[in-house]
């Protein structure tokens, strides 16, 4: 497959509304921006640096030149100023991590290697990468600390014990979620396929291995449909939230409504059409509808 470079693309042609609110929300809460120069004094960066760099294997064109390539494709199409450094550490589910500001550094769970396809690989670093264009890892990085960082520091350490309210770590935990669908925006963008990013995301959701072969894609989009019509339900919406809130990401399958429905409504393919231009007449390419039912 010849996946398109998207040269241009703009945070906000992409960015979920719900990150948007989120985020626009967190930075409102009193004591936010505090913590994150605080988090900026101690050199936080730097510590996420040196626990990865020191405990995980770092691949490079030489040791691992498929997933290396896999990567540097996805920098490229993203159009990316640099190729964040990109590490395996042990552990077998589908799960992924970004860290750091200054130099962005890329984790990648073993699972991630061995039971994904290239193509779905492609997403899941795609999806990585869309965290880094978007801007949400200095915001990521201190949401997926700052409860290690409390029970070490308790109340009066650094400063930081009392700018850590209920308040403010709520709306960062909620801001960190909402992130993730963007995110997986931007690994379709990378992947071009929703047939693709659907396969991966049921893997993601539980999908025994025994069963990979099997075609599951139409069951999980159905799923997702279902789950979507719940939303039209105030109290099953609240449900939602509350079920979610002690969760780092947003549960799987709604994931997958929320990004199945970016795709139908037309705005996926729109991103797609504007680079895909044909030299003979000028005019975009006329891309494929995808739906689900």
């Amino acid at each position: 497959m010849n996946r398109q470079k998207i040269p241009f693309l703009s945070i906000e042609s992409y960015e979920h509304p719900w990150d948007k609110a989120a985020r626009n929300a967190l930075e409102q809460v009193p004591g936010f921006t505090a913590l994150i120069q605080k988090l900026n004094e101690i050199g936080f960066e730097r510590l996420l640096r040196i626990q990865y760099t020191g405990s995980s294997l770092k691949v490079n064109p030489k040791n691992f030149p498929e997933v290396n390539a896999i990567l540097s494709e996805a920098c490229d199409i993203l159009s990316l100023d640099r190729q964040p450094e990109l590490y395996f550490q042990w552990s077998y589910n589908i799960n992924a991590f970004t860290a750091g500001v200054e130099k962005p550094i890329l984790v990648l769970n073993t699972g991630c290697i061995d039971l994904l396809s290239p193509e779905e690989l492609l997403y899941v670093i795609g999806h990585e990468l869309g965290h880094i264009k978007s801007k949400h890892v200095l915001y990521y990085q201190a949401a997926s600390y700052l409860p290690i960082l409390t029970q070490a520091i308790g109340n009066m350490t650094l400063g930081i014990g009392s700018l850590l309210t209920t308040g403010l770590q709520l709306a960062l935990f909620h801001w960190k979620r909402m992130s993730e669908f963007t995110a997986d925006r931007a690994g379709l963008l990378v992947c071009q396929d929703p047939q693709v990013a659907a396969k991966a995301m049921v893997k993601m959701a539980g999908l025994p291995q025994q069963y990979f072969n099997n075609n599951l894609v139409d069951d999980f989009m159905q799923q997702a449909k279902e789950f979507e019509s719940y939303d039209y339900d105030t109290i099953d919406h609240l449900v939602k939230i509350f079920s979610t809130m002690g969760q780092s990401h947003p549960w799987t399958v709604m994931r997958g409504a929320e990004l199945f429905k970016w795709v139908d409504n037309g705005k996926y393919n729109n991103i797609l059409a504007k680079t895909d231009w044909k030299a003979s007449s000028g005019e975009p390419n006329q891309l494929k509808p995808w739906r689900y039912n």
